[in-house]
C-alpha cells in the first residue's frame, strides 16, 4: 500500500510540475491583474448584501469584498475587469441600498497589475530557512544515534517533500492561489518540522525499550 501511495505522490508531482511549467499556477483575484474598488458607505453594512449586489453587476465573475476602515463603513471590492458602465451601475445600486449619494468621483478606483508569486513568499523565505537548519541541527545532535546522516535526510525530506506534494496538488487541481494557500502552507510546515521529531522520539524509545529488555 506504501509502496502504490509513493508511485501515486511521484506522478502527483511529475504531473504538477509540468503545469507549472507550462501554464503556472491559477492565481486568484487578489493576487492577479485586477481593478480595486473603494466605496464609502459611511455606516457599518452587510458583506451579503455588498455580494448580492455585485453578483447582480458582475454576474458570476470572481469578487473578492472586505470591509476596511476602522469603523468598517468603506467597502473594497476586488474584481478582475470592471468597465466604466458596471462601476457606474454598482455605486447607484449601493447609493439606493443604503441611502447615500456617492458620485463617481467619491469612488476610488485602482488598476493593479499581477502579483509575482516570488514576492508572496519572499518575505517567508529567510524565517523558514532559519527555522529549517535550526530544525535540522537539532535533531541531527539530540537523535545522532540513530545516524546522523539518516536524520538529516529524512528531517529534510519531511520538510520539502509536503510543500512540493501541496504545490502539485494546487497546480493539477487549478485550485486558486490566494491568501488561504499561506496559512496552509503554513499549517504543513509546521506538521512538516515537528512529525519527524515525534517520529525519532518513538524510534529513541523503542530502541531503549529493546536494550532494556536484553539486559
Amino acid at each position: 500500500m506504501k509502496k502504490v501511495i509513493r508511485i501515486l505522490l511521484i506522478c502527483l508531482i511529475i504531473a504538477g510540475t509540468i503545469v507549472i511549467s507550462t501554464i503556472g499556477f491559477n492565481v486568484g483575484t487578489k493576487y492577479s491583474e485586477n481593478t480595486q474598488i473603494n466605496i464609502n458607505i459611511g455606516t457599518e453594512f452587510k458583506i451579503e448584501d455588498i455580494r448580492n449586489i455585485t453578483n447582480e453587476v458582475f454576474g458570476n465573475t470572481s469578487v473578492l469584498i472586505q470591509q476596511v476602515e476602522l469603523y468598517k463603513d468603506m467597502v473594497q471590492i476586488t474584481v478582475e475587469n470592471a468597465t466604466d458602465e458596471q462601476i457606474s451601475t454598482l455605486n447607484d445600486k449601493i447609493n439606493a441600498k443604503y441611502n447615500i449619494e456617492n458620485q463617481l468621483s467619491d469612488i476610488s478606483v485602482t488598476n493593479n497589475s499581477n502579483v509575482r508569486l516570488r514576492n508572496i513568499v519572499r518575505p517567508y523565505i529567510l524565517p523558514i530557512a532559519i527555522v529549517s537548519i535550526i530544525t535540522i541541527a537539532i535533531a541531527m545532535i539530540v537523535y545522532r544515534k540513530l545516524g546522523i546522516w539518516q536524520v538529516l535526510y529524512e528531517t529534510a525530506m519531511s520538510i520539502v517533500a509536503p510543500q512540493v506534494i501541496l504545490s502539485s496538488v494546487y497546480a493539477v487541481t487549478r485550485l486558486p492561489i490566494n491568501r488561504l494557500t499561506v496559512v496552509i502552507s503554513i499549517i504543513v510546515y509546521i506538521a512538516s518540522i515537528t512529525l519527524p521529531m515525534v517520529h525519532f522520539a518513538k524510534i529513541k524509545t523503542q530502541s531503549e525499550e529493546r536494550k532494556n529488555e536484553e539486559e
